[in-house]
């Protein structure tokens, strides 16, 4: 089943635990779409796919302050297949078979605004999409509630972290 998502965020003030490991949790090893659709054929876990660009101040802030974060980072390595798209890039990409540049990708993701971020199955659908920029709160909570059992069954704005 196919759903479509555009996530309208309002969260209530969350208490938050750090984890710790062994890995450097402050980076995230982004693949290309290629890459991440190899991996996901292997394992079944979802693409998380960060659709930004260099003018974009936004993606900025996302990529200094909310990926480093090591929860998030954790939470991105762990349950996803990450990627990296430059609004911009002529730069060569496949996905589901066929070549395009990473900006024809973006349009055919229906991407509007930087950044987006755009949740992507082992098949090649799309599972939703999130405009906007979201910080280490927001987006902690949209990456458990993706790849949760609540997903598709229960509305975003009632999920509930357990």
């Amino acid at each position: 089943m196919k759903i479509t998502l555009v996530l309208m965020l309002a969260f209530s003030p969350l208490t938050l635990v750090h984890s710790s490991s062994s890995m450097d949790e402050n980076e995230i090893n982004w693949l290309t779409l290629e890459e991440a659709q190899v991996q996901t054929d292997n394992d079944g876990k979802p693409l998380f796919v960060f659709v930004e660009a260099e003018w974009c101040g936004t993606c900025k802030q996302m990529m200094n302050t909310v990926f480093p974060d090591p929860e998030i980072s954790t939470l991105l390595t762990e349950n996803y297949h990450p990627v990296l798209i430059d609004l911009d890039s002529q730069n060569k990409v496949h996905f589901n078979g066929k070549e395009m540049t990473e900006r024809n990708f973006a349009r055919t993701m229906q991407v509007q605004q930087t950044p987006t971020m755009i949740f992507i199955d082992n098949n090649g659908e799309v599972l939703g999409r999130q405009p906007g920029f979201m910080n280490r709160d927001e987006l902690k909570i949209l990456l458990l509630y993706v790849v949760s059992d609540q997903f598709g069954e229960v509305p975003f704005s009632e999920f509930q972290m357990d």
